[in-house]
Parts: C-alpha cells; structure tokens; sequence
C-alpha cells in the first residue's frame, strides 16, 4: 500500500494566524479564549468565544471581487492553504490533475445565512442576495481554492460536524492510496462566532457560561468545574503526498500518516455513548490500520470539548484501548487553550499532534484545577512533557455519533 506523508500545515485560530505562533502559545500554556467582540452579547448567557483576530487578507486571493462574496469560513481556508502550501512547496500546475482537495466545514456560511435570512424577513425576495446559495454551502470553501490554485483533481468536501477535519484527512488519505491523485489538499473550515449560532448551541446548553468574567478558565477539559465548551473559530489544513512523490522531488517530509480509523456511535443526536465504546473502536480501528500496539502510542490530543458527559465516556474508550499501562502516554485537549472550532477543530489539533512528533513534546493540559475523578486514565498531563513522541493520535467526535481518530508518526 502506497505510504502517505504531511509536506505541509496552515492554520488561522484562536490563537495565532499561523503554525508555529499557535505552537509556542500551546506549549507556554497561553488561551485564546476571550470575551466576544463579534457582535454584542450584552444579555447573553454566553459572553465568551475563540475569535480569530488581526486577520490579513490583503493580496490573499487571485480573485478578490468574488472573494468578498463570499463567508468568512472561506477566508479563513484560503489563509491556511497559502501557509501550508509555501511550506510544501509542490507546485500545482506540474500536473494539476494529480492535485486533489477535500475541505469540510460544519456549519458553512452561517453569518451569510443569518444575513440573508434577516434580509429576507425585511424585504422578502428582494432582500436575498444572489450570491446567497455559494455563500452559505459547505462544499465552496473546496471548490472556491481549487479555482484559485487551479487544483483540477478530486474535488469534494466532508460534513460530519466536529469531526469534518479528520474525516477529510481520511478521505485524501485513501484517495492517493488508491491512485487517484499525488498530493491532497485537506482540513477544515469554520467561522460560527455571530448571535445566532452562539445563541443556538446556548440554549443546547452545550457551552460554558460560568467564566464570562474570566474567560480564560473556561475551556477546562478534565476539571471538576467544568460546565461545557467554549465555541471557536478558524482553519487548519494539511498537504498530504504519496511518499516516494515526496521524496522525488525533495520535499521537506514533516510526519507520516499512519491511519485514520472511524466509528459510529449510534446513540444520540448530541449525547456521545457514555461508555465510548464508539470513541474505542475508532481508536482501535485507527491502531489495527496502521499496524500498531495502543502500548505503541506516546500522546493523545484527546476530543475533550469540556464538556461534563463528553470528557468521561472519551476517558473510558481510551482506558479501554491503553489499559492500565499508561507509562509512555500522555493524554490531553489543546482545546483549554483555543477553544472547540467545530468543522476545523481536528485539522488543528492534527498539526499540534505533527508538531509534537516533530519536537518530542506534549502541550499541557490548562485548566485543571481539579482532576475530575470519574476520568478513567490518569496520564492527563498538567505540565509540557518532553519524551519521544513516535506516534500521536488525535481524536474527533461529531454530532450524530461520528467518531474519527487520526494517526500520525515520525518518517
């Protein structure tokens, strides 16, 4: 089976508008969560968010005009494919049918959504814009870039809500196992941070409202105190490539990628299986795939969103699959730090966990002022360890039971 390998990563977060800016942040512990200042939230139960911030989009697109068109979701890909692409430096016009891209988003062009839909209210027919439909759909992100880098491979995009990003890896990785393409264009794209959709994860009662005056301490994943997730922002994309195309054309290899293994929960619309026997399994898959004992494993960049139930069923999947073993295991959430980006949270989290089988260490676990004990493993770290990391494997989990699990190792 052909091997496949990270040439390149990009990102825009919470947290920094590139890769090694969010890297430091993460390993000195530094939150990106901070009190909303994308619309009013005066009244709000929810007050705080992951914004991304100081955003540049001068000289970003080939086409500008209809670039404006479009959502900020968009933006957001476009910034971290120009990153991860200078970093790969394949080029696509050698062969641009060998160039694929699969982009995803949980929630598409959602601040054109409520826009148009205000609009729609107001003036009925003549309030809608033209532009609304390729605004708003998920897909457009993909098929926007690949018009911009003129990428004419395969074209797609996931929606499997948080786990959009991970499914998307898996998908380019079987697509240039299969031979359809030398280099993969993937990740995730989201920006959510409007009243509308803060307001309707509010009243899911999924988000944290208890840290509105400090919101720093919000996202605290493990933490007896914690009350829910703290909604994010942002784009992580990587450049998958069949290896030997890599090494031809003397591309810096940064990590191979081992597996991604996928599960469904089939339990509930947005409770995960308590038990995380589906959270198992994709683990389990991702292990089997890739040819490794979970004893094989040094760190896991686990979901945990911050949420009460959320936290503990993840906990017991992974005790399920490391036992009791847990030596050379580190396991935590960056998300304490920039939040849950939804669509694009695993793309993130993807190049933390690259990142740290690079540099042979492992972000620490903010927040945890008191070890929730119902926590199944008892490898969650407080502090950045160093050791070697020859595997990581990232975890993301989906509204609607999708489960997904990524594996990543040193080349």
């Amino acid at each position: 089976m052909k091997r496949v390998v990270i040439t390149g990563m990009g990102t825009v977060n919470p947290l920094a508008n590139n890769v090694e800016d969010s890297w430091k942040k993460v390993l000195n512990g530094e939150s990106g969560i901070d009190t909303i200042s994308k619309f009013d939230a005066t009244g709000f139960p929810v007050r705080i968010a992951g914004e991304v911030k100081n955003l540049n989009k001068e000289n970003l697109f080939n086409n500008p005009k209809k670039a404006n068109r479009l959502d900020d979701f968009v933006h957001y890909a476009a910034v971290a494919l120009k990153e991860a692409k200078e970093q790969s430096g394949f080029t696509v016009e050698n062969d641009p049918y060998r160039v694929g891209i699969c982009l995803g988003s949980g929630l598409g062009g959602v601040d054109a959504s409520l826009t148009n839909i205000t609009g729609y209210n107001e003036k009925g027919i003549k309030g809608i814009s033209p532009f609304y439909v390729p605004q708003t759909i998920g897909n457009i992100a993909s098929g926007f870039l690949s018009m911009e880098h003129g990428i004419k491979g395969p074209n797609l995009s996931m929606q499997t809500a948080c786990a959009t990003a991970n499914h998307s890896f898996a998908t380019a990785l079987m697509i240039i196992q299969s031979g359809q393409a030398d280099v993969m264009v993937a990740g995730g794209a989201e920006s959510t941070i409007n009243g509308f959709i803060v307001g309707a994860f509010n009243r899911m009662r999924a988000l944290s409202t208890n840290f509105n005056d400090t919101p720093k301490k919000a996202s605290r994943p493990y933490d007896t105190d914690r009350d829910g997730f703290v909604i994010a922002e942002g784009s992580a994309i990587l450049i998958l490539e069949e290896y030997e195309h890599a090494k031809k054309r003397g591309a810096n290899i940064l990590c191979e990628v081992c597996a991604v293994g996928m599960s469904g929960d089939a339990y509930d619309l947005a409770a995960p299986d308590p038990e995380g026997t589906g959270a198992y399994h994709s683990m389990k898959m991702a292990c089997q795939t890739a040819g490794l004992n979970p004893s094989q494993l040094n760190y896991i960049n686990a979901h945990g969103t911050s949420t009460p139930l959320g936290d503990i069923g993840e906990s017991k999947g992974i005790y399920k699959l490391v036992g009791d073993d847990q030596s050379h295991l580190s396991v935590g959430s960056t998300k304490s730090m920039h939040g849950h980006l939804l669509g694009a949270t695993a793309g993130l989290e993807a190049i933390f966990c690259i990142k740290s089988v690079i540099e042979n260490k492992i972000p620490a676990n903010i927040n945890v002022e008191s070890l929730d004990p119902a926590i199944a493993v008892s490898c969650i770290n407080r502090e950045v360890v160093e050791r070697d990391v020859n595997y990581a494997l990232s975890n993301s989990f989906g509204f609607g039971g999708h489960n997904s699990s990524l594996i990543v190792g040193k080349i």
